[in-house]
C-alpha cells in the first residue's frame, strides 16, 4: 500500500508539474504575442510617419520635395528634414519653396558668411537626394575690381569662387558662373555691386564656400559678400 501511495503521490506531483508548465508557456506566449504586436504597431506607424512625413521636428522628411507626395496639402513655408533619416536630432529647418517643384532651401547663418550649419553628412546626404542646385553670390564692392581681368585702369584680379567639393567657379571655364550684373567696374567712389547665379546639375558642387582673390585688394579698396539661400531640387 504505501509503494502504490507513493506512486499515486509520484503521478499526481507530476501532474502538477505539468500543469504549472503549460500555464506558464501561456502565459510566455500571451507576453510574447503582446510585445509583437507592440512592435508591429510600431513599425506600422514608423513606416507611415515615414511615407506622410509632417515636416516637423520630431517628424522631419528626408528633403522638402517628399513633402509633396503627402497626403495633406502643404504650402511654402519653413518645415524641418533629415536627409540621412537618421536619429532626428540632426534634423535642421529649411525653407521649401514648393512654388518651384518643392526646392529645398538652406539659409546661411548669416548673409554676409558663406556658412550654411549643416554637418558634412547631412550636406552629402542631400546632394545625393537632389539633381540640381542653385545659389546666388553678390559682391559689394568699393573701388575694387569687377569680375573680369580686364579693367579700365589696366589688367586687374578676376575673382574666383570655391564650390563645396573644391572645384574653382571662374572666369573662361565650364564652371563660369552667370553675371547677372557686374557694377564694380565702375570706379566713381561709391558703392556698387556684382550678382553671381551658380546652376549646377551636380548638386555636390554647391553651395560656394569661398570668394578666392578679394584678399589680393588695395587697403584703400573694400568689399564685403552676400549670400542667398543655397536651394536644392
Amino acid at each position: 500500500m504505501e509503494i502504490n501511495a507513493a506512486i499515486q503521490a509520484l503521478i499526481a506531483s507530476n501532474s502538477a508539474l505539468q500543469m504549472e508548465s503549460f500555464q506558464n508557456t501561456e502565459v510566455t506566449l500571451i507576453n510574447h504575442s503582446a510585445e509583437i504586436f507592440k512592435t508591429l504597431n510600431y513599425l506600422s506607424s514608423l513606416l507611415s510617419s515615414m511615407k506622410n512625413p509632417l515636416g516637423t521636428r520630431d517628424n522631419p522628411a528626408r528633403i522638402c520635395r517628399d513633402l509633396l507626395s503627402c497626403e495633406y496639402k502643404v504650402s511654402d513655408g519653413k518645415y524641418w528634414i533629415d536627409p540621412n533619416l537618421g536619429c532626428s536630432s540632426d534634423a535642421f529647418e529649411v525653407f521649401c519653396n514648393f512654388s518651384a517643384g518643392g526646392q529645398t532651401c538652406l539659409s546661411p547663418v548669416s548673409v554676409t558668411k558663406l556658412e550654411f550649419g549643416v554637418g558634412k553628412v547631412q550636406m552629402n546626404f542631400l546632394h545625393l537626394l537632389s539633381s540640381e542646385a542653385t545659389h546666388i553670390i553678390t559682391v559689394h564692392c568699393l573701388s575694387a575690381p569687377g569680375w573680369t581681368s580686364t579693367q579700365a585702369d589696366g589688367p586687374g584680379l578676376p575673382i574666383s569662387f570655391k564650390g563645396w567639393n573644391g572645384q574653382i567657379f571662374e572666369e573662361n571655364t565650364l564652371l563660369e558662373p552667370k553675371v547677372l550684373s557686374d557694377d564694380c567696374k565702375i570706379q566713381d567712389g561709391s558703392w556698387h555691386k556684382a550678382k553671381f547665379l551658380f546652376h549646377t546639375q551636380n548638386p555636390d558642387q554647391l553651395p560656394v564656400i569661398e570668394v578666392q582673390n578679394l584678399r589680393h585688394l588695395r587697403t584703400e579698396r573694400k568689399h564685403y559678400v552676400e549670400s542667398s539661400s543655397v536651394c536644392f531640387l
